[in-house]
């Protein structure tokens, strides 16, 4: 297992220079200029050429591009990931507080959505075409399609205002304070329904296959049933969605900590496109990718520890 590890980060490697390349490449061509955003912000003479070639000239954006690419990458193997441009904060540290906010949000959603959606799915699985296979697909949709942006107010105004049973969660305390109720919850409606639907399908998948009758015929109860024979074989699947449900909600909760006010991840990648802060976006970059890198190879690794018939192959 450790060589098939080490065999996947070793592929991963030129998919995430491949990726680090693009995105460079990108901020190159942008039409976004950080220098003119930058004295713009300042308010130091915007128009005045000189001004901005000796910004320019400063941050090194005057050299040829596959220069500035190389030098970006040998700063980031000897650990230098470079100067945010709005503020001037070193990227990594901005990352590292960031980071382990949202790791925690989202950590604590997918276990969330995994101990709700999951039995969901296996009873609406099991009641399948009854009124309560109905019920709970149509609310778990009706979640998954209100946004952020509209869902937080209404739940704010229901819990806030109406039962006061909390006050307005702003800001991080840890995630096991009151103020991370919310988001948490919050985070877990949008990939419930997924989490149901992947469930739903890959019980019924297996329901139908003739050791499920045998085990049924032999006088055992449904749960038994559902428990020894159904839930393990139809676990890959539902791991796999998992997988990327939580890669989803740790990289990807930039709405959520903008409404409450949380210092994570999603706030340093917001802050950072919205002032094109390059340096920053291409931490970010780094970090999604090889979050996403880790999440397959994770993934691929619980495999045959689910089903011994699946074999890891370096």
């Amino acid at each position: 297992m450790l060589k098939y590890f080490a065999s996947r980060m070793a592929l991963a490697l030129p998919t995430l220079i491949a990726v680090l390349f693009i995105t460079f490449s990108l901020i190159a061509v942008s039409p976004f200029d950080p220098v003119k955003m930058m004295l713009a912000a300042a308010e130091m003479g915007l128009d005045n050429a000189e001004n901005v070639a000796r910004m320019r000239e400063a941050l090194g954006l005057d050299r040829p591009f596959l220069l500035r690419f190389t030098d970006y990458v040998q700063g980031l193997l000897i650990g230098d990931w470079g100067t945010s441009i709005n503020g001037q904060r070193d990227v990594w540290r901005m990352i590292e507080n960031g980071f382990p906010v949202s790791a925690q949000l989202g950590l604590a959603a997918a276990v969330m959505t995994a101990l709700i959606g999951i039995p969901l799915g296996i009873l609406a699985a099991v009641k399948q075409n009854s009124w309560i296979d109905y019920a709970i697909v149509a609310v778990t949709l009706v979640l998954r399609t209100m946004p952020v942006y509209v869902l937080a107010p209404v739940l704010l105004i229901v819990l806030v205002l109406q039962l006061k049973v909390m006050t307005v969660p702003r800001g991080w305390e840890g995630v096991f304070s009151s103020k991370a109720i919310l988001p948490i919850l919050l985070l877990t409606f949008g990939p419930l329904a997924v989490v149901v639907r992947q469930t739903r399908q890959a019980v019924l998948d297996v329901v139908s296959n003739d050791y499920v009758r045998t085990a049924r015929a032999k006088g055992l109860s449904d749960y038994l049933v559902v428990a020894r024979h159904i839930l393990r074989n139809a676990l890959i699947p539902i791991v796999t969605i998992m997988g990327f449900v939580t890669e989803g909600l740790i990289a990807g909760s930039i709405f959520m900590e903008s409404i409450f006010a949380i210092p994570g991840f999603g706030s340093v990648s917001e802050a950072a496109f919205r002032g094109f802060d390059y340096p920053v976006i291409m931490g970010v970059t780094i970090v999604s990718s090889v979050l996403v890198i880790l999440t397959n190879t994770i993934i691929d690794m619980i495999y045959p520890v689910l089903d011994p018939r699946v074999r890891l192959e370096g």
